[in-house]
């Protein structure tokens, strides 16, 4: 209901949710409210590139691994890969440290690196993902430091998390957002750029993890659909099963989750879910935001074409940014469409099997290095300090 208030009194009233937001944090949080207008940066300090990683869920979580499906990590493992293991560092923030430590510290960590860039996810806090104090912390840091803050948006479908980042953005010019689902130019200051979409970060350790499970899968199925089961997806699936289309619904699982509960818990590891897309010779992608109808750039779209299926996907825009349309994946614009979408790629084998190897063979590259390479060319447009230069190994 209040979020329903709010878009009605955005229709009528512009930025009304916005300049309420603003009052209130500057009312109840004074140490995160900088002068109207920003922060000019300070001149840049010629030095080699340093990135500063300060992930969700550090090296004290059991995630910072491989294989996990951890966004930072990946993103911190690809930077070593690509830029050598002397360009990058992660500031280590424990479950529920307070603010004001990991403050201190990243601004400790800066000064002794000479850091010139930091990468995080600037939703939440790191290790506290109920806490969001990246505006006492930009508002700290960027009167003095002139590196660039990028900050990573999961969800900027929702207002919020939207105006959390146009908050950080007008304190400076050195923010830019990266934002995994879409563009967010001039969204957050009328005429910036920013960096989107971009596709999950995937390190060689991890594509090698994942490359040793799926050796010698034979899919077993026509299609595949790994998800929440929403009541017209498990309609939809019934139409294409009576119309002989064989279709695995989570076939990633041991048990059976084809209805909206069972789909959403006991969720099996992420190296088990790229085992149960490889089952499968196509896989069904749909690119709507599920509380609206925002089209997002699915992390399900790296992931599928790494995993040797051919993606099925309803999106318009995203995917053709980083593969082939009707080469290396397939399309269609409706649900009605998808029975004759299967059937037109069943009954050639041959066009089949070549888009799934051409797209999987695509995704090993665009894993290791889209994430960083679309970053580059986002600072580089917006006259920013630059990343380090690619390491000769």
């Amino acid at each position: 209901m209040r979020a329903g208030a709010g878009r009605l009194a955005e229709r009528f009233f512009p930025g009304v949710e916005d300049r309420a937001f603003n009052r209130a944090r500057n009312a109840s949080v004074p140490e995160s409210r900088a002068p109207k207008g920003g922060y000019r940066s300070p001149s840049f300090v010629d030095r080699e590139p340093h990135i500063v990683v300060v992930p969700q869920e550090g090296p004290q979580f059991e995630s910072w691994r491989p294989g996990t499906r951890n966004f930072y990590y990946e993103a911190y493992q690809t930077a070593r890969e690509i830029y050598g293991e002397a360009s990058v560092s992660v500031l280590d923030v424990g479950p529920g440290e307070p603010s004001s430590s990991w403050h201190r510290r990243l601004r400790d960590l800066l000064g002794d690196s000479r850091a010139t860039h930091i990468v995080t996810h600037i939703e939440h806090d790191p290790g506290s993902p109920s806490d969001w104090t990246w505006d006492v912390a930009w508002n700290e840091l960027t009167p003095h430091w002139d590196g660039v803050l990028l900050g990573v948006m999961f969800d900027s479908a929702f207002p919020l998390i939207t105006m959390k980042s146009r908050r950080i953005a007008r304190m400076s010019p050195n923010f830019v957002a990266v934002d995994i689902c879409t563009s967010m130019d001039s969204v957050l200051v009328p005429g910036r750029s920013e960096v989107g979409p971009v596709t999950m970060p995937m390190s060689r350790e991890s594509t090698a993890l994942v490359m040793e499970r799926i050796a010698g899968i034979e899919p077993e199925h026509d299609v595949s659909f790994i998800g929440v089961m929403y009541p017209y997806r498990v309609e939809l699936v019934e139409r294409l099963r009576s119309q002989g289309v064989d279709v695995a619904v989570n076939p990633h699982r041991q048990d059976i989750a084809e209805d909206p509960e069972s789909s959403r818990t006991s969720q099996p590891s992420w190296l088990d879910y790229m085992t149960g897309l490889a089952s499968s010779r196509m896989t069904i992608n749909f690119s709507r935001f599920s509380a609206g109808d925002a089209e997002q750039l699915k992390t399900r779209v790296i992931e599928a074409t790494l995993a040797g299926t051919l993606l099925l996907t309803d999106d318009r825009n995203s995917t053709r940014q980083f593969f082939t349309p009707e080469v290396e994946y397939g399309s269609f614009a409706r649900v009605a469409d998808l029975p004759a979408v299967i059937k037109s790629w069943k009954s050639n084998p041959e066009r089949l099997d070549s888009a799934r190897q051409a797209a999987q063979v695509k995704a090993v590259e665009i894993g290791a290095l889209d994430f960083w390479t679309r970053i580059g060319s986002g600072l580089e447009s917006r006259g920013l300090p630059l990343l380090p230069v690619r390491s000769a190994a």
